[in-house]
């Protein structure tokens, strides 16, 4: 399961069950990446997928991309690797 976490303020109010991360990148003319997270959940009283910006930033560097995921997305603990 993914745990997201959006600014700070969302902290108070925790997205239910995560099903997917969407990144998008978008090159600016400035040279900087236009990254935008974005959180997929399902509605828990209606049978519909809902999603959510978690994060809407300009980054420099794929490093900036990188610790720009970090920040917001964590794998949860409960997964455990699935047997084949």
């Amino acid at each position: 399961m993914l745990d997201i976490a959006r600014r700070a303020a969302a902290t108070l109010n925790p997205l239910p069950p995560v099903e997917f991360v969407r990144i998008q990148l978008a090159p600016m003319g400035d040279g900087q990446i236009l990254v935008s997270l974005t959180a997929t959940t399902v509605d828990e009283t209606e049978p519909e997928l809902l999603d959510q910006e978690i994060a809407c930033e300009r980054v420099r560097s794929l490093d900036d991309l990188f610790a720009l995921i970090r920040e917001h997305v964590r794998m949860n603990s409960v997964l455990k690797p699935q047997p084949h």
